[in-house]
């Protein structure tokens, strides 16, 4: 699945009090907030333009979308294992379920991670980084570099995201063409699909058709609106075809 990535939703409540003589005052309904981290990537897909998107992550969610007035968005509910891609033209939300295995890596399937420390590599708020290679039976799949111990919690929601989807490949493995279940395919998608995000925060990952990814810019303690994660309720909603 090729889910839809969308700047930062601040939503600031100005209040005003007029004091008009023989009148009764209103009070307006508050509108529910909560707190989040929200980070920018500029990401790219092999043979297409790049594109910004918005990551904002709570305790219980991590929404993706293209910034403020996004129609179409993907949401992680975190405690329920569950990614829902929403698509306002299909008026449809693909459902897919997280709970569940990836299955026992095949024997004679062998995946390495490997890292290093490159002194010309990224930074962040005065961290070092790591880069991580990914590879299955001697061949390069991707490559990342992370900044260990910064924003845990972002992190941690990056990698319930790449569980969720790891799962689902395992379950839909039988439709997958015989052809495209490469090394490489089954170390990044379904055995390592968190190689780089179970470790630390990516800063930069790349593929090696063009694939790339990069952090622009994030923020803490951003107010934002609980309707973001929300589901539209007339929408209809399905799940991927099983085998």
């Amino acid at each position: 699945m090729n889910a839809v990535f969308f700047n930062t939703l601040l939503r600031r409540t100005v209040c005003y009090v007029l004091f008009i003589p023989c009148s009764l005052s209103v009070a307006l309904p508050s509108v529910a907030e909560t707190r989040a981290t929200v980070l920018w990537y500029l990401e790219q897909e092999a043979g297409n333009e790049p594109w910004e998107v918005r990551y904002i992550i709570t305790d219980h969610y991590l929404r993706s979308d293209q910034g403020d007035g996004s129609v179409d968005f993907v949401l992680l509910d975190r405690r329920e294992k569950q990614i829902y891609n929403v698509v306002e033209d299909s008026r449809t939300i693909l459902n897919i379920d997280g709970r569940g295995e990836t299955g026992k890596r095949p024997e004679a399937l062998d995946i390495e991670v490997k890292r290093s420390h490159d002194s010309d590599a990224p930074t962040l708020e005065g961290q070092d980084s790591t880069t991580l290679k990914l590879f299955a039976d001697g061949e390069l799949c991707y490559s990342s570099v992370v900044v260990e111990g910064l924003m845990d919690d972002s992190r941690d929601a990056f990698e319930a995201f790449a569980d969720v989807l790891a799962v689902q490949q395992q379950r839909s493995k039988g439709n997958t063409p015989a052809e495209y279940i490469t090394p490489c395919f089954q170390a990044r998608y379904l055995y390592k699909a968190d190689f780089d995000v179970a470790l630390g925060l990516p800063v930069i990952t790349w593929g090696p058709k063009g694939e790339h990814r990069q952090l622009l810019r994030y923020e803490r303690d951003v107010v934002i609106d609980d309707a973001l994660f929300e589901l539209p309720k007339d929408y209809e909603q399905y799940q991927p075809l099983a085998p």
